[in-house]
């Protein structure tokens, strides 16, 4: 009965009641004392001033009532003004020629190679990319016709290319037999193919010959101007490269694969230590775990920081690393200006990748300029139409700016792409319980929690759905549970004080959040825009923790 009080009058607070209560209290007084001033001047009867008064009491609950329903909601971010269907469409993009790259067939007698054939594709793309007259379909968006044999007039339309690169490779030993077929994908004519039978220690060489070729044949030149090699060795070791492209295959498949990713980018380090990709792969490894929730930040994101800058010390032209040390310095340093920084070298050096420009976006998102957000966000899913991620990202901070239809039909394009998408479901969750649609946030954040089981985050959100929804019980079981794991796990502490906000433990959550700032939880860089914050915004506290992490009230 506490508990549910509790909540209640936190509701309450975070919904203003009590401030037009006192606001009503001092101008009813006001109102009343003219009044009866007024009216004795006037000569008119005691009942006048005594009817005034009467009205004013009886107006008093219909204010509270209606400071409840149409709550006022602190510091909230602007709607973004513009055409609605600039959010919702994807673009045609530009004039220059354009090609997609699917994923190169395995024909290897193991299946296990099927890393390599995708290793290859990966460095084809890479390759085209450096072509300025060439618009190249980014790596997920090709990946996702995958396993399948799609019409190239359906890639085409999805991805708004002309041309399709298809091809296959056969690894046996130290040979290998690579085709490859540049189509037309308006008419399905071949306009070039070539087969290539050559050893291991080749497999450069042959990157390059199918690269060049596809340049000649579509009479487009190389950025720099000038005839070099599109693909040059990243490394002299062989056994180096396989164990890289065995980390790559890996740590693009998300959930704890990065794990196992970062301990083949390990092995191809000890056996070439100045592979600075390799580096670039453990920074990502240790990034992603950091930032997911699966390993404490202050035990991972050092070594992320630590690998990005060996990278960069070995190749300062290197976009991944400078992408990798823009999400630190955001995400862990809490150094804005060095992160911004970081993130547009990486869009100097490569301007079409995709996910650098989705993180710009929440990055911008993270300091409160939402206009320069939705863009970033935008030219993200523009690049790279068919990936979960970059419409995830996007979906959830529209949800965050309460652009609620948007944000949901942008969450959903995501799951269209990859149903059993843990990060999908979640933010699918907390974008209907913002909105007030508890029993659809509980069946997408249950099908999240079925698919990934009891991450904090998705585990989080059920608790705080519960609590809006009236079910105080089950919320207080979920807080429960997180305390419970955080004494022998990992358990992010802003989960923990969104819980206690929620349930009016107001001390308590600003207690979490100093340990979360300690921590260097990921998720304070959202303390100026999340909504799971609101409990505390009306706290002084919560302006100290504000100039704490350099940002403006």
């Amino acid at each position: 009965m506490a508990s549910n009080l509790s909540v209640f009058l936190a509701e309450l607070k975070r919904r203003k009641v009590y401030q037009v209560a006192a606001v009503y209290v001092v101008v009813g007084f006001t109102v009343a004392s003219v009044a009866q001033y007024i009216f004795d001047m006037l000569g008119f009867p005691l009942a006048a001033a005594r009817f005034v008064a009467i009205l004013i009491i009886l107006g008093l609950p219909v204010a509270l009532v209606l400071a409840w329903a149409y709550e006022v909601r602190p510091e909230e971010p602007p709607v973004i003004a513009g055409d609605p269907a600039s959010v919702s469409e994807i673009l045609e993009g530009d004039s220059r020629q354009s090609i997609a790259v699917l994923p190169f067939a395995n024909m290897s007698d193991e299946a296990e190679n099927e890393y390599f054939s995708d290793g290859m594709t990966e460095e084809i793309i890479n390759a085209l990319a450096q072509l300025e007259d060439l618009r190249v379909a980014a790596r997920t968006s090709s990946f996702a016709f995958k396993g399948t044999s799609p019409d190239l007039a359906e890639v085409s339309t999805k991805l708004k290319v002309a041309t399709v690169l298809e091809g296959s490779v056969r690894k046996a030993g130290d040979h290998l037999r690579i085709t490859a077929q540049l189509i037309d994908a308006s008419s399905g004519y071949h306009l070039w193919s070539e087969r290539y039978d050559r050893k291991l220690e080749d497999v450069f060489a042959i990157q390059d010959d199918i690269a060049t070729a596809i340049a000649d044949k579509l009479q487009v030149t190389l950025a720099a101007g000038t005839r070099q090699p599109l693909v040059g060795p990243t490394t002299e070791n062989l056994e180096a490269y396989d164990l890289y492209l065995r980390g790559r295959f890996l740590v693009t498949q998300g959930g704890e694969s990065p794990r196992m990713g970062l301990e083949y980018f390990q092995r191809a380090l000890a056996t070439d230590p100045q592979y600075a990709l390799a580096h670039a792969g453990v920074a990502e490894a240790y990034h992603w775990l950091g930032a997911t929730g699966i390993s404490r930040p202050r035990d991972v994101l050092p070594k992320a920081r630590q690998a990005a800058m060996r990278a960069l010390e070995l190749d300062e032209t290197l976009p991944e690393a400078h992408f990798q040390l823009g999400l630190l310095a955001w995400a862990y340093d809490f150094e804005w200006s060095k992160a911004e920084e970081h993130l547009l070298k990486a869009l100097e050096l490569n301007p079409d990748l995709p996910q650098v420009h989705s993180l710009y976006g929440f990055f911008l998102a993270s300091m409160g300029r939402s206009e320069e957000s939705l863009s970033s966000l935008l030219r993200g899913v523009q690049l790279d139409p068919l990936c979960q991620i970059a419409h995830t990202w996007f979906g959830q901070v529209l949800a965050w700016l309460r652009r609620f239809p948007e944000a949901i039909d942008r969450l959903r394009t995501a799951l269209e792409l990859n149903p059993t998408s843990w990060h999908a479901n979640q933010i699918l969750g907390m974008a209907y319980r913002l909105n007030a649609d508890y029993s659809e946030a509980i069946e997408a954040l249950e099908t999240a929690i079925t698919v990934a089981g009891r991450h904090p985050w998705s585990v989080m959100e059920l608790g705080l759905t519960y609590l809006a929804s009236g079910r105080t019980s089950q919320g207080e079981a979920i807080y429960d549970e997180l305390s419970s794991r955080w004494s022998r796990e990992y358990v992010p502490p802003t989960n923990l004080s969104f819980l206690s906000g929620a349930l009016g433990r107001v001390d308590e959550a600003f207690q979490w959040l100093e340990r979360a700032y300690d921590e260097r939880d990921t998720l304070m860089t959202w303390v100026k825009l999340l909504p799971h914050f609101d409990p505390l915004r009306d706290d002084p506290r919560y302006s100290r923790v504000l100039e704490k992490m350099g940002l403006e009230a």
